[in-house]
């Protein structure tokens, strides 16, 4: 028998490893976070610590929101009088 190449399995033990893994937002796969591009999809990924409720949203929903508000906020001054 050749012991050169028996491996301790404490030795790779994934418990030291300081890495954190993160859910991509594509596809939801265990990805670690300093990863550029999700090895499952192929979506280019960043993780930002801010984040906006304006983000990743496109430009007619906020329009829509805004809409929504002025909409209401009419209807309260109207209903005043």
């Amino acid at each position: 028998m050749n012991d050169a190449y028996d491996f301790d399995d404490d030795e790779y033990d994934s418990a030291d490893d300081d890495s954190e893994t993160l859910p991509c937002p594509q596809c939801g796969q265990s990805i670690y976070e300093e990863a550029d591009q999700c090895p499952y999809c192929g979506q280019y990924v960043t993780f930002s610590s801010s984040s906006s409720a304006f983000d990743n949203k496109p430009w007619w929903w906020i329009a829509l929101g805004l809409l929504g508000v002025l909409a209401v906020l009419w209807w309260l001054v109207m209903a005043g009088r």
